[in-house]
């Protein structure tokens, strides 16, 4: 067995350790805390914003996860797929899928650096939270393998964690191992592999990537998204200083997005 083969065993069970989810699906975070619903109109505000769907529009979320955001597109183009590499995460999207009343969806289980799809298929292909778990050559496989899927006058869109926001900040401080002994009762999310991209380091992935599969990225936007505040924000707190903050100090929100436009050469 290579590395790669380790690396993606390693990948699988990690991934389906976090998406073992044994409680109903109204307690999803994702539809449950107004952090995380915060968090997700916004990543659809922007991706409305700076990517053309319509109804005949194909939409293909690699490294899904739950498809929270893909899902909550649904309505507005013709198709979802949603691929994983963990089927506890397709189960969880299937939860969700049902929740919203979604019928235009598949779920593909595989593996993001060898995807079962045609080339030029989707008019968008898009993942958060997934690059960031792999060092630079890896990501710039993954984000390859993207761009070789979607359509000419497609989009590609990636987000990764801001590590300036006091989300990450957080998460952080809690994974120092000499801390773990004073901070293994505080309750939140720990760092594990994730490395730092910046939205210059990203756009720099993306353009290489792009080189080298003989691409033209055209209107690139970055934007940030998700609250300034930290998850544990109180809700009649959050509803009344969020907007503000988020305006004020918008470069320190929780997630990095960028979106590019597909030009075939």
């Amino acid at each position: 067995m290579n590395q790669n083969e380790l690396d993606r065993n390693n990948d699988l069970l990690n991934w389906e350790k976090e998406y073992k989810r044994n409680y109903p699906v109204e307690k999803f975070q994702e539809i449950n805390h107004h952090w995380w619903k915060d968090c997700y109109e916004q990543i659809e505000q922007f991706v409305l914003k700076n990517v053309s769907l319509n109804a005949n529009s194909k939409i293909l979320e690699c490294g899904c996860g739950t498809g929270n955001s893909s899902l909550r597109l649904a309505n507005k183009v013709k198709k979802v797929v949603l691929f994983d590499i963990s089927s506890n995460a397709l189960k969880c999207a299937r939860q969700l899928s049902e929740y919203y009343n979604v019928h235009n969806v598949e779920f593909i289980n595989g593996d993001i650096f060898h995807m079962p799809f045609d080339d030029k298929q989707f008019d968008l292909c898009w993942n958060i939270g997934v690059v960031e778990h792999y060092e630079v050559n890896r990501a710039k496989e993954i984000l390859k393998e993207m761009l070789r899927v979607i359509k000419n006058s497609g989009y590609i869109c990636i987000g990764v964690p801001n590590f300036l926001s006091l989300a990450i900040l957080k998460a952080r401080f809690l994974s120092f191992r000499f801390l773990k002994p004073l901070t293994f009762w505080i309750k939140g999310y720990r760092l594990t592999d994730e490395r730092k991209y910046d939205a210059k380091t990203l756009e720099n992935l993306l353009l290489t990537a792009s080189k080298e599969k003989g691409i033209k990225l055209e209107r690139i936007s970055i934007g940030y998204v998700g609250s300034i505040l930290p998850i544990e924000t109180p809700g009649y707190i959050f509803r009344k200083i969020n907007n503000f903050c988020n305006r004020l100090f918008n470069k320190f929100s929780f997630l990095i997005l960028m979106t590019a436009k597909i030009n075939y050469q």
